[in-house]
């Protein structure tokens, strides 16, 4: 069916809707699809080389600085190298890019392929098209006027601020702003009649000088006296100092006190943000009506946290005012849960292949509830605020990791890991987070974000056993929570259902006896004891300090019988092998003690890393 003109929202700057990838370097053969949002900045987020460049050099063969037709690519292009049989595939569903072939319809998409095996009748390997919203239209070769009604400014390693600032090409942000500004000038009638008579006026003062006029009289006789016959001749070019051509000498430079600076002499992480600022005043003047996609790899690259946070804070602005950004980061600083299907999870595979992960709020509406949410605090709507409000820098962090542990609070998270790394687990070379999140009223409700994202979980929480009255009966609700959100009955979160093992391991969780200090006092005896109180005068009252400290102490003749035993135990289900209960109680032979603290005894748990010590997991 066509879209009539009437039908369309007049003056609705052209956009992406949706983005997809197939066959390009680690994306495989199963299909890649982001979706971009109707508001805020698109996040691709994960572990370095798990594909989010490749997502967003997608965004640059369809609307980057060259042509989609003419573009070439090499061999490393192609997944996993291999460039026979397959084709690279690159699409987006697009909006508000008229066709110019039929009255009424617009551009619904724009693909592009690139296929050596099968070149087209020129031979060329690429083939590049549009569909039309209008049926009745069977037109597919694209104009440049469609191509260039979305432009993407890309924002990287080699296209920095220097580079954007430019006219390196007619795509650079620069070259757009004076198009864009060339357009508006000689838009209005009178405006461009006031400029003609100013032009002729400045050419009536350069006559003026005698010895330029008589120059000039005299480079025209001269050249038509040698010339006799042939067509060309010599004038003066005053097109510089037509006022409607200003738009051609603009430039934009760095001042610093009001004097003149080059752009070598920023720092990166200064022209990041001038970069940055720069496309917000150009989406704030041009934005309504001009489709530009604003890519930003990294804008974490080369600031410091503090400026990392204030960066972050502006960019949501960017998009207000019709700017399309997209960014891929490391950073927790720039993921905001206010939208959380902003949010683009980005891994790899067993195989190897990039994967994405995308919810709806819809979406997360359903997986929450599956995973024992309130229903009826439950909103698509408010997800994305509830989460936010909760969340906390460590928390975020979380979403970049392979594996999260949820604890309660910072001693957990402080002295949990040095334990695990006792006993052979580096939690930092296995892409392991031990995630505080401030109580455990909180653990049941990042478990569901977490897992509903694809990122696996394991809960470590107190039984409370020593607890009585209206507290127990509170941190009952919250294990029941928590037993809800693994899919566990509820009934295994009361009291007398909970082992009264230091910690006990079972399917998902562990449980600490009757909280972490109490745990560790039981396993380790009085040796606990007194590395807690050694570490008073060294790092203070801090209790979470005071933990990390003795655990950082703890020898490898202190990991004997049930304390290595159960931390095995613990280790094995942390990175997601089964491991039974009886293992967890079971008092094993006394290891022989390591050459360091931290270092693995060995007889430890063997280690299923996917890394090496050289081989970090970022």
């Amino acid at each position: 069916m066509a879209v009539c003109a009437s039908e369309t929202e007049v003056g609705m700057a052209p956009r992406i809707e949706s983005l997809s990838v197939r066959n390009l370097r680690s994306v495989g053969d199963e299909r890649v699809t982001v979706r971009f949002p109707e508001s805020g900045v698109l996040v691709l987020l994960g572990e370095n080389n798990a594909g989010k460049s490749n997502v967003t050099r997608a965004l640059d063969i369809l609307f980057g600085d060259t042509w989609p037709g003419s573009r070439r690519l090499e061999d490393h292009d192609f997944h996993e190298r291999d460039s026979d049989g397959i084709a690279v595939e690159v699409g987006a569903a697009v909006s508000g890019i008229p066709c110019t072939y039929c009255n009424g319809g617009e551009v619904a998409y724009l693909s592009w392929s690139y296929d050596p095996q099968n070149p087209s009748e020129g031979g060329s390997p690429v083939t590049y098209r549009f569909t039309c919203s209008n049926q009745r239209c069977n037109r597919s070769y694209v104009k440049n006027e469609m191509r260039s009604a979305l432009s993407a400014a890309v924002l990287d390693a080699d296209r920095r601020l220097d580079y954007q600032l430019s006219y390196a090409s007619k795509y650079t942000m620069l070259s757009k702003l004076m198009h864009r500004f060339h357009e508006r000038l000689l838009a209005d009638p009178v405006r461009k009649q006031q400029l003609a008579q100013v032009f002729s006026s400045l050419l009536a003062e350069f006559g003026g000088v005698p010895e330029f006029a008589e120059f000039k009289r005299l480079l025209a006789e001269t050249a038509a006296d040698l010339g006799q016959n042939l067509p060309y001749r010599l004038d003066i070019d005053f097109s510089a100092y037509d006022p409607s051509n200003f738009f051609r000498s603009l430039r934009i430079h760095p001042t610093l006190s009001g004097d003149v600076r080059n752009f070598d002499e920023l720092g990166t992480g200064q022209s990041q943000v001038l970069a940055l600022a720069f496309a917000y005043a150009y989406a704030m003047a041009y934005g309504q009506s001009d489709g530009t996609i604003l890519v930003v790899d990294e804008p974490e690259a080369n600031l410091h946290p503090l400026a990392q946070q204030w960066l972050a804070t502006r960019l949501n602005g960017l998009a207000e005012p019709g700017l399309q950004v997209v960014l891929t980061t490391h950073s927790p600083h720039f993921v905001d849960l206010v939208h959380p299907e902003n949010l683009v999870m980005v891994r790899k595979q067993e195989n190897g292949a990039t994967t994405v992960m995308q919810r709806t709020r819809e979406e997360l509406r359903q997986l929450l509830l599956g995973r024992g949410a309130h229903p009826e605090r439950t909103h698509a709507e408010t997800i994305g605020p509830f989460y936010a409000a909760g969340a906390t820098t460590e928390i975020i962090s979380g979403l970049f990791a392979r594996r999260c542990v949820l604890v309660e609070g910072p001693t957990e998270a402080l002295a949990l890991p040095e334990l695990l790394r006792a006993r052979g687990l580096d939690v930092l070379q296995e892409g392991i987070a031990v995630v505080s999140v401030e109580g455990i009223s909180n653990i049941a409700k990042w478990h569901r974000l977490f897992t509903t994202l694809g990122i696996e979980c394991f809960c470590v929480f107190d039984t409370d056993s020593n607890k009585t009255g209206t507290n127990a009966r509170d941190l009952l609700a919250n294990r029941q929570d928590i037993m809800a959100a693994l899919g566990h009955d509820a009934d295994k979160a009361k009291a007398e259902n909970l082992s009264t093992h230091p910690i006990s391991v079972e399917d998902g969780y562990a449980t600490l006896n009757p909280n972490f200090e109490g745990a560790l006092a039981a396993l380790f005896g009085d040796r606990w004891s007194e590395l807690y109180v050694d570490a008073a005068p060294l790092v203070g009252d801090s209790k979470s300090l005071r933990a990390r400290y003795a655990a950082q102490h703890l020898g490898g003749g202190d990991f004997t019988g049930d304390a290595a035993a159960t931390l095995d135990a613990l280790i094995q289900a942390i990175r997601g092998k089964p491991a039974e209960q009886a293992d967890a109680n079971e008092a094993k032979e006394p290891a022989p003690e390591p050459s360091a603290p931290d270092q693995s005894s060995p007889d430890s748990v063997e280690t299923s890393a996917p890394t090496t010590a050289d081989e970090p997991p970022f």
